[in-house]
């Protein structure tokens, strides 16, 4: 599901639905025959305030009425504790949106479903996938930057498993 219909381009396997991640009875509709949710939605505008967590309730009722038990969610890197210098700043620049994204995975952590919360460093556009790297827990070491190629194969693979998990990852490329 996308908010925006040039936001993917088609081709065969993806189904693409435009809607509103924030209402459940559109969610409802398009949970049929999927085995697995994978959000991978991003605050925008200061207006986005509680979208993530509003997002993620949405989903999470939706989800609740359905055969769908496993959910995959983007999250912030910035939320797992660091000693660089540098984050704290970062965290003061980005505060509503961390809260947002803090707000989100605690109604996922709370949920009965099987999910796994993805932290990126941030993630840049371009360039050729390298792979991804996997910590639990925390960022891999020198974790700075992640291609979105490299986040989207981690997303497809982690949903391809099919196992029934309960973890915060954190990932790097390469």
């Amino acid at each position: 599901m996308v908010r925006r219909p040039n936001a993917l381009i088609p081709h065969a396997g993806l189904r693409i639905t435009e809607g509103d991640p924030v209402s459940d009875r559109t969610l409802e509709e398009a949970l049929p025959g999927h085995d697995v949710i994978i959000s991978c939605l991003g605050r925008k505008r200061q207006a986005d305030a509680g979208f993530l967590r509003n997002a993620a309730a949405a989903m999470l009722a939706a989800m609740a009425g359905s055969e769908v038990h496993r959910y995959l969610v983007v999250s912030q890197g910035l939320l797992f504790p660091n000693r660089n210098p540098i984050i704290p700043i970062l965290r003061i620049v980005l505060a509503k949106h961390l809260a947002d994204s803090a707000a989100m995975e605690h109604l996922v952590r709370a949920s009965e479903t099987d999910w796994t919360i993805a932290r990126p460093p941030m993630l840049v556009d371009g360039g050729a996938p390298c792979g991804y790297r996997v910590s639990v827990g925390g960022l891999p070491a020198g974790a700075w930057s992640m291609q979105r190629a490299d986040l989207a194969t981690f997303l497809l693979d982690e949903a391809d498993r099919g196992e029934h998990v309960r973890l915060i990852v954190g990932l790097a490329s390469g």
